[in-house]
């Protein structure tokens, strides 16, 4: 056995349509294709209002070993079952588990691909980049990342480029039409979150051992600025206008980074260990883990300061929203997944 860090928790493993008028549309089990819808047609003919839940548990379902999240517009939601070497598939309107899909070893980050076609996994113990075909629920193709067990995996706006997050001072950039790799970029120690601005063009790195924070260009793929901020930094929050960066920490704060200027504001708390961030679809807010005491955050980014607690009990990880935010999924490492309305 060999103990993996997840920046302050340690995980004890073996050798190691799309967009729908109707937030959370129900979806087919595991081994029935879902049939592709054009996210533009679909969201030019609905414009549905981008919102925010109020704060209220809806329900919990029990599932393997989650840890990371990533919900689809229309609702279908995936998460990475570390302990079986997984998928877990699931839906913010059924809201049960319908099936697993194999993937690489010790799956911890994932995301879908801008049109929902396709889902990227960043996994550890084989030190691969997975890609999943949501139609038929399964895993086609594997990218070999080296020896630095990838922790995290973020899609650009155009779904052109991968973005894989190491446990080491890399980023890794995969090419998503060819699956090559075209560049690996030098950053922070332990890239274990990621966030995108609102204007689509640079990315944000979180690097919870270094502390800091990467600012990178996604147009050419370099690093612009690098921010200290000290503590174990972890998920990440864009304000609307893209302004200003929200970072968790693991020391019970989030760190205000006005992009602007590059300056730091005062430590704002959040009364506990933050860890996974999630942000409403109308980027008002953010809901923030806090793993140790069993309870999400609701943070909001105008305001600047915690306007809500939810106790979710055992110790939540991630927080994924679909595109029009009505419902978000908080996964658990007590074995469930919590859906908040």
């Amino acid at each position: 056995m060999k103990s993996t860090v997840f920046g302050g928790a340690v995980l004890l493993v073996g050798v190691v349509g799309l967009a729908s008028c109707n937030d959370g549309a129900p979806t087919s089990p595991a081994q029935a294709p879902v049939e592709p819808v054009s996210l533009a047609v679909a969201a030019n003919a609905c414009k549905p209002p981008k919102d925010h839940p109020a704060g209220k548990i809806i329900g919990t379902t029990p599932a393997v070993g989650p840890w990371a999240v990533a919900v689809r517009d229309d609702g279908l939601a995936y998460f990475t079952a570390v302990p079986n070497n997984s998928v877990g598939i699931t839906n913010t309107t059924t809201r049960t588990i319908t099936g697993y899909i194999p993937t690489g070893s010790i799956p911890t980050g994932i995301a879908f691909s801008p049109d929902g076609t396709r889902a990227y996994t960043a996994n550890q113990g084989d030190n691969s980049l997975g890609v999943i075909d949501v139609a038929s629920s399964q895993q086609v193709a594997s990218v070999a990342i080296g020896g630095s067990s990838p922790f995290s995996v973020e899609v650009s706006p155009d779904g052109g480029t991968v973005y894989v997050g190491n446990n080491d001072n890399t980023l890794t950039i995969v090419d998503a039409q060819t699956l090559q790799i075209i560049k690996t970029v030098i950053v922070g120690f332990a890239t274990n979150a990621f966030a995108v601005d609102p204007a689509g063009r640079m990315l944000y790195a979180s690097h919870f051992v270094s502390a800091t924070v990467s600012e990178i260009d996604m147009v050419t793929n370099t690093v612009m600025r690098t921010f200290s901020l000290g503590g174990t930094p972890q998920g990440m929050a864009l304000n609307k206008k893209g302004t200003h960066l929200f970072v968790a920490n693991q020391g019970g704060y989030m760190s205000d980074i006005d992009l602007r200027t590059g300056q730091q504001g005062a430590q704002i708390p959040i009364g506990g260990v933050g860890f996974g961030v999630g942000v409403s679809a109308d980027d008002n807010e953010a809901w923030i883990t806090l793993p140790l005491d069993g309870k999400v955050q609701i943070f909001n980014l105008k305001k600047r300061k915690v306007v809500g607690t939810l106790v979710v009990g055992g110790e939540p990880r991630r927080v994924a929203f679909s595109d029009q935010g009505k419902i978000g999924a908080v996964t658990n490492q007590a074995g469930y997944i919590t859906f908040v309305k």
